[in-house]
């Protein structure tokens, strides 16, 4: 499955990321079928969020509650990387809990150029999965359930 994101979604994520550089920060990707109607940003509480990021489990818990209030889905989880390229790191590997979930990883290596990719993470695999970025103006005549 394609993800599939409005421009200002995108903008949304990169924003958050530089926000909070030069920690990592974290959020979920919500809608239907492969197609985000929000990002969610969540706080990070890793011990160490120069290098990992835990998402707050309250935030985390408030999210969930708003995607089944919405008739929604959980498409994905992204997190950036500060000064890294965007590509899972072992330790993204090793909490990757959401096997059906695509992983978003925006980098800020260059900060004048930010990247996103996504991918799975299944069963210590890495598989690239494409996304699409349509413009904002479209958003508007999306149909969100609930």
């Amino acid at each position: 499955m394609a993800l599939i994101l409005f421009q200002e979604h995108l903008n949304q994520i990169v924003e958050h990321a530089r926000a909070g550089a030069p920690s990592e920060v974290c959020g979920l990707l919500v809608g239907i079928a492969g197609r985000v109607f929000h990002v969610l940003p969540a706080a990070n509480i890793a011990p160490d969020p120069s290098v990992e990021y835990v998402m707050d489990p309250y935030d985390q818990l408030r999210h969930f509650q708003v995607i089944e209030e919405q008739g929604l889905e959980m498409l994905g989880i992204y997190h950036s990387h500060p000064s890294s390229p965007a590509y899972p790191s072992p330790t993204d590997m090793s909490r990757a809990y959401y096997p059906e979930a695509i992983y978003a990883i925006v980098s800020l290596m260059h900060s004048e150029t930010p990247v996103l990719r996504t991918f799975r993470l299944v069963e210590g695999q890495i598989l690239e999965v494409t996304f699409e970025v349509i413009p904002s103006q479209a958003l508007g005549s999306r149909q969100t359930p609930g």
